[in-house]
């Protein structure tokens, strides 16, 4: 490959005139059509590219848009991130992606590695943990960016000054409980969640608030994860005890697709013993045909992209969510 220097020799000019020509002059540096014109010809011959990082140091970013995942093993997040890099490649822009485990640390590092290396954008896809050590040096470090002027996206309620393009957590869950008592279940459970965790947290308020309004009362289990694992492990315990619940309301797909497991491992039909819903939409509820509140995963990463690359000012706005029925639910008695 081609270096500036060698552009610079065959030009025979010095590496600094041939940087001027490639880069742009000012006027306090003017460079003679002449010198101009054999330094274009002497890097068209020697098929020279500017570096991107030479680039990104001139204009203050490249065409990198960073991504910041809280697990990457989540079909969820992966849907997410799918969707950022079918519209990053698609505006000529390229994805770099790290995973942080959920940890605030770990998202502070690499967003700050992310900026050092010029990226248009930075895209958090996942809820930060209330409380959770390291989230305010995290919220600093993103308040400042973004004063300083980087995009920085959020697919996920988060405790820092960023463009948000969030679905209605809250709203969500409430209208897929509130679908569940309409088929005529009754004693529904939500399963699955982490203390602290926005998004969870607004799920379970939903869900709350619609078995008040039907005098139904709630019962939360397993808030200590968001996987398959904690799914079947709280189904398990539901089964251990009388009054096996009539149906389950899981805070992901995820957690739904672990209860599955749990309730056929244990003899029981679905849904003619219990009923499952969950909250996603990913390819992996679809192949259980799970009923679910398909959420626009794919869409929001699209929007994040949009926005970034095209610097808009209004930040747009997320697209409605649609309830999935699948055979994991049947109305059991008249619908209220």
């Amino acid at each position: 490959m081609a270096t500036l220097r060698d552009v610079a020799e065959l030009a025979n000019v010095s590496v600094t005139t041939a940087s001027r020509v490639l880069n742009g002059a000012d006027e306090s540096h003017p460079v003679s059509s002449g010198v101009r014109a054999s330094v274009v010809s002497a890097a068209a011959t020697l098929g020279y590219r500017r570096s991107a990082a030479g680039r990104a140091l001139k204009n203050g970013h490249n065409n990198l848009i960073g991504v910041v995942a809280s697990d990457i093993l989540d079909p969820y997040f992966a849907e997410m991130i799918r969707g950022i890099e079918i519209a990053a490649a698609e505006c000529g822009y390229v994805t770099v992606l790290a995973n942080a485990n959920r940890d605030p640390y770990q998202e502070r590092t690499k967003f700050q590695v992310l900026r050092e290396h010029g990226a248009s954008g930075i895209v958090f896809c996942g809820s930060d943990i209330e409380g959770s050590p390291g989230t305010a040096d995290l919220a600093r470090e993103v308040n400042r960016a973004v004063g300083e002027g980087t995009r920085v996206v959020s697919l996920a309620p988060r405790g820092f000054v960023s463009t948000q393009i969030v679905v209605d957590n809250e709203t969500t869950a409430y209208n897929l409980t509130k679908h569940m008592l309409g088929l005529g279940y009754r004693d529904v459970v939500f399963a699955g969640g982490l203390p602290g965790l926005t998004a969870a947290e607004l799920r379970i308020q939903g869900y709350q608030r619609a078995m008040y309004e039907f005098d139904q009362l709630p019962r939360v289990v397993g808030r200590d994860g968001m996987s398959q694992k904690t799914g079947r492990e709280a189904t398990q315990q539901l089964l251990r005890v009388p009054n096996t619940p009539d149906s389950i309301i899981c805070t992901n797909d995820e957690t739904a697709i672990g209860s599955l497991a749990a309730i056929w491992q244990a003899g029981l039909r679905i849904p003619d013993d219990i009923a499952i819903a969950g909250i996603g939409g990913t390819a992996t509820g679809r192949v259980f045909d799970l009923t679910t509140i398909e959420l626009p995963l794919a869409e929001l990463g699209r929007l994040a992209v949009e926005y970034i690359v095209r610097k808009s000012d209004e930040p747009p706005t997320a697209p409605a969510c649609t309830l999935r029925e699948g055979r994991t639910t049947q109305a059991v008695r008249d619908p209220v």
